[in-house]
């Protein structure tokens, strides 16, 4: 995961005021969401139902990943507990005809997508449970649940879903997403590990989606869809017997290569690092890992951090990109899919350094985040019935370009056209016919578009949501 940091320090500043596409700070949609908020108080009860002022209520409204997303003030804010909880939120939502939003693990970078002004908020920090069913050998998790809270938590049984690469990345929304995870090259895409969701409609209906049921389709779109199709309030997964924590079978961590670039282009030069940062494990011994990934240990060094390992501490190896005491930021994705030939692999790079040195005043570092998808990992998704995105045959790399913006040198208001117009997304090349990863695409990409199954996700959502409320009452992917 090469990332470049500019060799002198910036200050950080806080407190600014965002104003984005997507981010409802300038909507006026109060009523509709007051008597949905008197009316879930009334049914769910004011610890359930929190307005400004409630104990939870602010530590929700501003404990976004983002920093984008952390300035929305919800009218209210709904806790669930349970499914039935969320079937009354919804509904109410539905006859009200409110904006809404919903959050799971938070982590979202999309502006609007887990956060709105003047409007009910639903949050899942209430619903954290997960559990192992060893008869069906199925792992049962809640929306709120984040990917390290499942690993830790079933170690000791020696099981885990396919989840996350980072601790801190809430299940639901990844899985949603379609997921990529460490385990994906031999168990697929996270979603690929569906068994049975629960699923709330738009118009508070409660209905169990599986691949053979008559809600088989509904179940596809999910695999991959993200949030458009209805809140998903219970996961059944395959469980992935990975070890305990005293089964050191994977072998490997990380390795650090310095690289000083002298960049010039019309408007600046100067000298940049960059730090390539690759991650790689193998489920074996050390003598194999060696062997499989002999090409990236010959390459010199600053740092490396390899051995044995067990699943549970495969999974903290990356820590959460935003670290404490960092400060501030506001973080912009860009995403791609691409075959390396033709050129489009340096292509995309020299975009990343381009976007880089654009920035230079504003980010102290930016990503370019590489990750392969095997032959194996499209093998085992066919072999599960496939997602709404399945991509052709033919191994690729997905690239995500991320650019944390420490806010050192914005004005008083920061306009996020301005950042788009200079981000230049579709800039980024990509290989016609491959899908892009929706958790790592900037919401203008419109990632749904790039499917295989575009055309049937729009048909799935006509079904299940007629009257669109889900596309006009909130914030989400574009295309439907």
């Amino acid at each position: 995961m090469p990332f470049l940091s500019k060799t002198r320090s910036i200050g950080l500043v806080v407190g600014y005021l965002l104003a984005c596409p997507g981010v409802s700070a300038g909507q006026n949609h109060t009523t509709p969401a007051k008597t949905a908020c008197h009316t879930l108080s009334t049914l769910l009860g004011t610890d359930k139902v929190q307005s400004a002022g409630g104990a939870q209520y602010e530590a929700s409204a501003t404990g976004a990943w983002d920093l984008y997303n952390q300035f929305d003030k919800p009218t209210c804010i709904v806790f669930p507990r349970n499914s039935s909880d969320v079937v009354s939120a919804m509904r109410t939502i539905f006859h009200s005809d409110a904006h809404y939003a919903v959050r799971g693990g938070g982590h979202s970078a999309m502006p609007g997508w887990n956060t709105i002004n003047n409007g009910v908020l639903i949050d899942f920090s209430q619903m954290k449970s997960f559990s192992y069913d060893p008869v069906r050998d199925s792992i049962f998790i809640e929306p709120g649940v984040l990917n390290g809270e499942v690993s830790d938590g079933l170690q000791s049984q020696g099981v885990a879903p396919v989840g996350g690469r980072v601790e801190a990345v809430g299940f639901s929304g990844l899985a949603l997403g379609g997921g990529l995870s460490f385990l994906s090259p031999s168990q697929g895409w996270a979603c690929d590990r569906f068994r049975a969701l629960d699923v709330v409609l738009t118009n508070g209906r409660l209905v169990t989606a599986t691949h053979t049921n008559e809600y088989s389709d509904l179940f596809t779109a999910l695999k991959g869809g993200g949030s458009r199709f209805g809140i998903v309030t219970r996961y059944e997964v395959d469980a992935i017997h990975v070890g305990t924590a005293a089964d050191k079978t994977y072998w490997g961590g990380t390795i650090n290569v310095l690289i000083v670039t002298t960049v010039t282009y019309s408007n600046v030069s100067g000298t940049f690092t960059t730090a390539a940062s690759v991650t790689l494990f193998y489920n074996g011994t050390e003598a194999q890992f060696k062997q499989v990934f002999a090409d990236f240990l010959a390459i010199p060094a600053i740092a490396t951090n390899l051995g044995p390992l067990s699943y549970n501490e495969v999974m903290k190896v990356l820590t959460p990109s935003q670290a404490p005491g960092i400060g501030p930021r506001a973080t912009n994705y860009g995403g791609s899919t691409l075959y390396p030939g033709q050129g489009l692999f340096e292509k995309s790079y020299n975009n990343w350094l381009n976007f880089s040195v654009n920035f230079k005043d504003e980010a102290s570092r930016t990503f370019w985040v590489i990750t392969p998808v095997f032959q194996s990992q499209i093998d085992v998704s066919r072999a599960h019935g496939g997602t709404s995105f399945t991509p052709p045959n033919g191994q690729f790399p997905s690239f995500s370009f991320l650019f944390p913006l420490f806010l050192a040198r914005f004005p008083s208001h920061v306009i996020c056209s301005d950042i788009y117009d200079r981000l230049d997304i579709s800039r980024i090349p990509r290989s016609p016919g491959l899908p892009l990863y929706l958790n790592e695409s900037e919401d203008v990409q419109d990632a749904l578009t790039t499917y295989s199954g575009y055309e049937k996700l729009k048909e799935i959502y006509r079904k299940y949501d007629p009257t669109r409320f889900n596309v006009r009452r909130m914030v989400g992917p574009n295309g439907l």
